[in-house]
Parts: C-alpha cells; sequence; structure tokens
C-alpha cells in the first residue's frame, strides 16, 4: 500500500469548498494562514524580571505559557577606585569602557526578551534596574513597564511567583474569557 501525501494547498481547499457548501453555497473566503491568526488575535507577551548587573532571571507569560529564562552578565569584578597614581587616569578610563561596553551587551541580551513585551514589570536589589529602565527608554518601550521595584535577592521560584501574583495565570477552565 503506497501512502499518498496531499499538498497542504489540497487540504485549504478542500476545507472552503465545504465551508462553500455548509453556507448554502455563498462563497466565503477564508484564510487560515498563522500570519493572518497573528493579525486577529495578538499575542500578549507580560514580562517580569529581577536582575542586577551580575544576573537577570526572566518570567515571560504569552499565552498562557510561562517560559523562564537566565541571563548572567560574566562581568569580572568591578573594582570603582584603583591604586592608580593620580593624574595617570588612562588605565582607570580604559577599564572604565570596558565595564560600561560589556554591561550594555548585557542588557542588551535582557532587551531581546523584552522587545515584543504589551507589560514589564521591573525588580532587583541594585541600581541595574533603573539602568534597565533607562535602555528601555532609548528603544521607546518605557511605557510598557508597568512596575519598578526595589527587592532583595529571590530564589528563581520566588522570582516567578512574584511575577505569576503581577500577572496571573488563566485557568484552562475559564470559558468567559477569550
Amino acid at each position: 500500500m503506497v501512502n499518498k501525501i496531499r499538498p497542504e494547498w489540497l487540504n485549504t481547499e478542500l476545507m472552503n469548498i465545504l465551508r462553500w457548501e455548509d453556507d448554502g453555497g455563498k462563497m466565503i473566503g477564508s484564510d487560515r494562514s498563522t500570519r493572518a491568526q497573528k493579525r486577529t488575535n495578538p499575542m500578549k507577551k507580560r514580562v517580569g524580571l529581577w536582575l542586577d548587573r551580575n544576573k537577570a532571571v526572566i518570567v515571560s507569560i504569552a499565552n498562557n505559557i510561562e517560559a523562564r529564562s537566565i541571563i548572567t552578565s560574566d562581568m569580572e569584578h568591578y573594582v570603582l577606585y584603583s591604586t592608580v597614581i593620580p593624574g595617570d587616569g588612562s588605565p582607570e578610563n580604559v577599564r572604565d569602557r570596558r565595564f560600561w561596553n560589556h554591561l550594555g551587551e548585557y542588557y542588551d541580551k535582557i532587551l531581546v526578551h523584552l522587545r515584543d513585551a504589551t507589560e514589564i514589570q521591573i525588580f532587583g536589589p541594585e541600581i541595574a534596574k533603573y539602568e534597565l529602565q533607562k535602555r528601555l527608554e532609548d528603544e521607546g518601550l518605557a511605557g510598557n513597564i508597568v512596575s519598578l521595584e526595589e527587592e532583595g535577592k529571590l530564589t528563581n521560584l520566588q522570582i516567578a511567583t512574584k511575577v505569576q501574583k503581577r500577572f496571573p495565570l488563566r485557568s484552562r477552565f475559564d470559558l468567559s474569557s477569550s
């Protein structure tokens, strides 16, 4: 027995014919492409993240599905004051430039996860959350920030719980909302 594979367009055409017959012969336009579905039902992505300058824990909720990501900066310990003799600032300037470039790359990695978010919750213990807020302003995404909170060290589970409290998952048995 030979197994014949029908092309995808044939399945679509067959669906159109069946819909046409069910509707009494009136022509019904149908576009079942994923692009059309995305236009009619855009994905609402909500993101919560805890961050400091060393690590970011990102919890994304889209279409009632939760995803978690961890991004580390791999930043070497930065010492603000060095033992360089005053007046010889060049090694310090090079180190500062390298630090800020590395930190910028770290924030760029985080921004990849935030670009398509409709709501963003940011919390953490240090100044990093304000630096990221500035980056979001530069990218035109500051309007998507719903909260900016001071929060100490948390475990990954505590972070996920905090994000779920802000953006609760809808029950799959909830028929009232779409």
